[in-house]
């Protein structure tokens, strides 16, 4: 009998082999570059949150700096559930929370608000990006600053040539093949996670299930019309993992706004 793939709420089964599907991201040089942006732009920052943490590798490979006080947050119980299982491994002190950015319920201020990996593409609309601006003010000190990453059109034409079709396997107990499409027009890339689960001994497939994740991308110029709309300035805009400012080339481009 055949086993249909079962269509599963995003960062569900696909948590248990995150870090595998990113084992290609450079997580250690992602966070010296979000170190190098707060020493530029707000070196005496001590206390970090981290929004859309995932699985913690950015605020564990940020603690190991010493000198910050971290909060991590996400909007998927199950990623949090790596992320403490991981930071449970070092003694980290990060403080892991299952919350979702729209909606921040914390009491204490920051002095740097920061969310990366393009984590704003998954916000579809006006309404959703200016609201999540309204949230971190109210966690944000004063002189703090927030960042954030985007990508752009450009880079979802180059990414889809090569994780489209992806197929990965971890160890013997999951195969995930990744499509991956980009529609120019409604500017929205979409990344669908057929994962299989194998039985451990015999390597058969008992359980297929299924993750579609979509992405609004944006302009430059259409996410600093958006800011001017907010109570932020940008203190820059760079491109890349580079305090270089952004162009019209740029793949990603990082935010710095107070």
């Amino acid at each position: 009998m055949s086993i249909t793939f079962k269509k599963k709420p995003n960062y569900t089964v696909l948590a248990d082999i995150y870090d595998r599907v990113m084992s290609d991201v450079d997580y250690e040089t992602w966070a010296d570059y979000i170190d190098e942006i707060i020493l530029e732009h707000r070196p005496e920052a001590e206390n970090l949150l981290e929004l859309a943490c995932g699985t913690g590798t950015i605020a564990l490979s940020l603690e190991e700096l010493d000198c910050y006080k971290i909060t991590a947050t996400d909007a998927s119980e199950d990623m949090i559930r790596i992320a403490k299982k991981k930071a449970s491994k070092v003694n980290s002190g990060i403080e892991f929370k299952t919350m979702n950015f729209l909606n921040l319920q914390l009491e204490k201020k920051f002095d740097v608000v920061y969310m990366v990996f393009d984590s704003i593409n998954y916000l579809h609309n006006e309404e959703d990006i200016l609201k999540l601006h309204k949230e971190i003010k109210k966690v944000l000190n004063p002189d703090g600053i927030f960042v954030y990453d985007f990508t752009t059109p450009r880079n979802s034409r180059k990414a889809i040539k090569f994780l489209n079709n992806e197929v990965k396997y971890v160890k013997n107990k999951f195969r995930y093949q990744r499509e991956s499409s980009f529609d120019p027009v409604s500017k929205i890339h979409t990344n669908i996670f057929q994962i299989e689960q194998k039985n451990g001994e015999e390597g058969h497939t008992v359980e297929k299930y299924e993750e579609k994740h979509q992405q609004k991308i944006y302009s430059q110029s259409e996410i600093e019309a958006l800011i001017k709309k907010t109570d932020f300035t940008i203190l820059q805009a760079y491109d890349g993992f580079e305090l270089k400012p952004a162009h019209q080339k740029s793949l990603r481009i990082t935010m710095v706004l107070q």
